[in-house]
């Protein structure tokens, strides 16, 4: 009776074993498609977006640039609510400390500009509107220090604005990090909005429909012309760029 029962646990335990590997198995299976959906969309949504024409990037130099990639995310966004050519990516404007300064993602419309700087990253984001360096916290072992991106983006509304020849308030500034942050330790106010992608879709959403009309359609078409000679520079002026920020930060 005992050897019975001995043999009947086992035939138990092997069908258990079996139901749970299948079911990770499935799990898997299931993740893996969702990734490869996810993966084909990127990639077809790329080009058909019109990401890659305004941006100069194609698939690899976004896909594989957590930076673009966090851009061409709320890009894609973006263009849900406005006309394509009411969204700007990666212009350079005369800037105040350095050359040039860039520009994430820009929306145009009569209601004003929207500036976004776009934060791909994860984890605990620690930081106040008056600190030089923001934290990053992805575990114990894992900290990074960055430029405050309120700062990054005072400098974008301001080129915007000695560019454009535009009002200071007629220009909305948005820090816009991913999903994936966890934004509770920031210390700002309502004047410095920072907030997660899902958020800067509320935010932009709430302006486009209820906000004051700032622009006639004839100052948006000179806006939006002004702004096509700043986009897609050639290779050396972002060089420089990215040169010039550093040695900025440096010091």
């Amino acid at each position: 009776m005992a050897r019975r029962k001995k043999k009947q646990a086992d035939i138990v335990d092997v069908f258990v074993g079996v139901a749970s590997l299948l079911v990770t198995l499935t799990i898997f299976t299931i993740n893996l498609l969702i990734k490869i959906i996810c993966f084909i969309y990127d990639v077809i949504t790329i080009y058909q977006s019109g990401y890659k024409k305004k941006s100069g990037n194609g698939f690899f130099k976004t896909y594989f640039n957590k930076g673009h990639m966090g851009e061409f995310r709320l890009y894609r966004k973006l263009k849900r609510l406005v006309k394509e050519d009411e969204i700007y990516t990666n212009i350079y404007l005369p800037g105040l400390n350095t050359t040039h300064t860039e520009l994430d993602l820009l929306v145009v419309s009569k209601k004003g500009l929207i500036v976004y700087e776009v934060k791909n990253y994860g984890g605990y984001i620690y930081g106040s509107k008056i600190d030089t360096y923001w934290t990053q916290v992805l575990n114990y072992f894992s900290i990074h220090k960055f430029y405050n991106p309120l700062r990054q983006n005072y400098a974008h509304h301001k080129a915007l604005e000695n560019y454009l020849t535009i009002p200071f308030e007629s220009v909305y500034p948005v820090v816009s990090f991913s999903n994936r942050s966890k934004l509770s330790k920031i210390q700002v106010d309502s004047t410095s909005p920072v907030m997660q992608t899902k958020n800067t879709i509320k935010y932009t959403k709430d302006i486009l429909s209820h906000g004051p009309d700032i622009f006639s359609d004839d100052m948006l078409n000179e806006i939006k012309s002004r702004l096509n000679s700043a986009i897609l520079k050639d290779q050396s002026t972002k060089t420089n760029h990215v040169s010039e920020v550093g040695q900025l930060i440096q010091k």
